[in-house]
């Protein structure tokens, strides 16, 4: 039997998604990083924070990488946004302004 995870978006995310929507290029790149994240769940992405459980998801053409959540307990997948990588120090800054945001 295969599990599947339920996908929940912030605000953030919500926002970003509306505004991929209209580069065809990007919005068929996140559908897919979706799709894989519904079906694998955290195993889809790179482990940052194992106290917050706060995942990243990236591709490298074009660098994008996404950030989520996984709740154990009800199964589902926080997802809160998605950034193209343009140097490690914005990387850095996201990665801490999440950390901030659930804990």
């Amino acid at each position: 039997m295969e599990t599947h995870f339920t996908l929940v978006f912030d605000d953030v995310m919500i926002k970003q998604l509306k505004k991929a929507a209209k580069n065809q290029h990007i919005k068929e790149i996140l559908t897919k990083m979706l799709d894989k994240l519904e079906l694998s769940g955290p195993y889809a992405g790179e482990l940052l924070d194992p106290q917050l459980s706060l995942y990243e998801v990236k591709i490298k053409h074009p660098p994008i990488r996404l950030y989520f959540k996984h709740n154990k307990a009800t199964n589902e997948i926080y997802v809160f946004e998605f950034e193209m990588k343009t140097s490690p120090e914005k990387q850095k800054a996201t990665i801490i302004k999440l950390k901030k945001k659930l804990g």
